[in-house]
């Protein structure tokens, strides 16, 4: 079993996912074999060209188009995870070899209870256009302990934004911690982001602080959507 989940999640922009592919396809064997790739397809309309190849990936596609699902893509691909660790980041975001390497070889000395950040290069927060040390979608977490104490809230999927700041809530309301895993700059920002989408906060802004003000709850349902996972053609 491979030590290490990698969960990244997509939505159109085919192009930038047959990037991240290839960099994935051109790994050292010794690395690439220690990691599980899951993908998931949220509900697109421009897929990428996918394929077979000796890499440990599966990938799994949301049927329905549902606007801002992040939440929901995320629990697909925790849900099918296998290892005992797991690591989500964007499809825009891309590690670094000989840091991902020491993360892989040392996730036995890791804390099970701890949620771990990792720094970013040239990554911009699109929203305000600052400079950001480390994406809250960039985390790694023990696998057993986030779906039990984890997972993204769906009651914030259809507007933007917030479920990515209350999930570390809920993590931290059931005795678990956050820290900065180390001062190594662990992934690069590809300086990819959309720009034409509503991106309006007031909805879930007020649905965070609702939640919080009851008790910052766990997640009452996961994947509440139809989905399926994707048979991918030969190389």
């Amino acid at each position: 079993m491979a030590k290490l989940s990698l969960i990244s999640h997509y939505y159109n922009y085919p192009e930038m996912v047959e990037k991240q592919l290839t960099y994935w396809e051109s790994l050292p064997r010794a690395l690439s074999d220690e990691i599980e790739f899951i993908l998931v397809d949220d509900g697109s309309s421009l897929c990428p060209r996918l394929r077979q190849s000796h890499l440990n990936m599966k990938v799994f596609r949301v049927c329905k188009d549902i606007p801002w699902n992040q939440a929901g893509a995320r629990n697909l691909g925790t849900y099918n995870a296998t290892s005992e660790w797991a690591l989500f980041c964007d499809i825009d975001q891309r590690f670094f070899v000989d840091e991902m390497n020491r993360i892989v070889i040392g996730l036995k000395n890791f804390n099970p209870r701890n949620m771990y950040y990792m720094r970013i290069k040239e990554l911009i927060d699109i929203t305000v256009n600052e400079s950001l040390d480390c994406h809250p979608n960039t985390f790694l977490v023990h696998l057993p302990t986030f779906k039990r104490f984890g997972m993204f809230d769906e009651d914030f999927v259809g507007h933007y934004g917030y479920e990515d700041l209350y999930m570390p809530r809920v993590w931290e309301r059931n005795g678990c911690t956050r820290c900065l895993l180390n001062d190594d700059i662990v992934f690069e920002d590809l300086g990819f982001g959309t720009h034409s989408l509503d991106r309006d906060l007031a909805h879930n802004r007020a649905l965070a602080q609702q939640k919080l003000a009851a008790g910052t709850r766990n997640s009452t349902g996961i994947l509440r959507f139809e989905w399926e996972q994707v048979a991918l053609p030969p190389a």
